[in-house]
């Protein structure tokens, strides 16, 4: 529906209008017969599905990208490797300092900038206020970042996070490792054993089109967030253009 498939032969482009009233009772009868609706956006994404159509992203891949509580949760529910975090509402937050000692991350329900450093007690009230629930991390000291690109459930590129810059801590101050993208060599084991269970993790909740963030410790991998995928990456063979990875997917017919 969104134009971003314009230039791939063999698809219909309809746009996204402000209601489903405003497509003609000929594109409705489009969107009724199509196998698959690519970028329905988030509007019509959930009535798409709900009346048995598939759609490309998904209607839940569109908001687990934008809800840290539903990314948490589903890292808890599938016991995926990641920070420890827990998720505090109401009067649960009197006791955030009992299960997390200074310092620590303090975040809103949706995925953006926001994280905040907590270094002292005394801040948690303001932040208590801000948000509900209120999302606490442990702080973990990853030797290196990665971001991953998942195509139709297969990993198109992997990019390395440079340090540089900061969020924002609770007091003005930046939180180190706010990063920038770079291609670079991943380790033979990286790509083998992480990306496999990535896969495999994605295709069982039907996130085909999404980033991933993870962290390597000396204990091993961390999954951090899912994110929106970028439009185009760094490669040593040039830039990768992902809107072009999808087309000859469907193009090949494996789409």
């Amino acid at each position: 529906m969104a134009p971003l498939l314009r230039r791939c032969p063999g698809l219909i482009t309809l746009g996204v209008r402000a209601s489903m009233a405003d497509y003609t009772p000929r594109e409705r009868k489009v969107l009724l017969s199509a196998r698959l609706i690519f970028f329905p956006t988030p509007r019509f994404a959930c009535i798409l599905e709900a009346a048995g159509k598939e759609t490309f992203p998904s209607a839940f891949a569109y908001h687990v990208r934008k809800s840290r509580l539903a990314q948490e949760v589903l890292f808890q529910f599938l016991k995926c490797p990641h920070p420890r975090t827990r998720i505090y509402y109401g009067r649960k937050k009197s006791g955030i300092t009992d299960d997390f000692p200074s310092p620590f991350l303090a975040m809103g329900p949706f995925v953006s900038r926001d994280a905040r450093l907590v270094r002292s007690a005394c801040d948690l009230p303001t932040l208590s206020g801000l948000y509900n629930p209120l999302i606490i991390q442990e702080i973990v000291e990853y030797e290196e970042r990665f971001h991953l690109v998942f195509v139709n459930y297969e990993c198109a590129g992997i990019l390395k996070r440079i340090p540089g810059g900061g969020q924002r801590s609770f007091d003005g101050s930046t939180i180190p490792n706010a990063p920038r993208l770079e291609n670079v060599e991943v380790p033979e084991h990286f790509s083998g054993e992480i990306v496999s269970r990535l896969e495999k993790l994605l295709r069982s909740v039907r996130l085909i089109d999404i980033g991933v963030e993870i962290g390597i410790t000396r204990q091993g991998w961390q999954l951090i967030e899912l994110v929106r995928p970028p439009l185009s990456w760094p490669s040593h063979e040039g830039v990768v253009d992902r809107l072009g990875c999808i087309c000859r997917l469907i193009e090949s017919g494996r789409l």
